[in-house]
């Protein structure tokens, strides 16, 4: 005798797939998705509601009262154009100063700016490593107030805090 196998279950299947038990199956199995499918919207919707400040900046930034800070970036930037490299000393330690009540703003505590810095870890957010290097030529103009510098160099400083600040959407 020659039994054909595929052909048997071919036959099985057609008979199990026309049957009304399937059709129940299906309805119940495309139910189950339906209900699975609501809970994962909803589940990623709770997580991104809640993440989403972490997943755009990087951090979880608290809400800004932008128009503050943008107003005393722009009174910064006035003085380097209007008072030269005197006015543009000031400036940045007026920028360094923002920095710090941005950065206790976003929750990094510390007893000044460095220690604050110091606890953003790398490439969590935008402009870290320019800022760094702003601050530290803010503190070398704190240490000695004649230090000698051009007014490219000090607009260079200052990008680094505007690029910072720019991450931050502040500025």
């Amino acid at each position: 005798m020659d039994t054909n196998i595929i052909a048997i279950f071919q036959f099985l299947w057609s008979a199990f797939s026309q049957s009304s038990f399937f059709f129940y199956l299906r309805i119940a199995a495309g139910f189950i998705i339906a209900v699975l499918l609501i809970a994962d919207i909803l589940l990623i919707s709770k997580r991104v509601r809640t993440d989403v400040t972490v997943a755009i900046y990087g951090a979880n930034v608290p809400k800004f009262k932008k128009e503050k800070y943008r107003e005393r970036w722009s009174n910064i930037m006035k003085r380097v154009e209007e008072e030269g490299i005197s006015g543009g000393k000031f400036a940045l330690v007026e920028a360094d100063r923002l920095l710090g009540e941005v950065l206790e703003r976003v929750g990094y505590k510390g007893k000044d700016v460095a220690e604050k810095l110091g606890q953003i870890p790398p490439g969590q957010l935008i402009g870290v490593s320019e800022v760094t290097a702003s601050h530290k030529i803010s503190e070398q103009i704190l240490l000695d107030p004649a230090l000698e510098m051009s007014l490219d160099e000090i607009k260079a400083a200052l990008e680094g805090y505007e690029k910072f600040f720019t991450g931050l959407e502040i500025y």
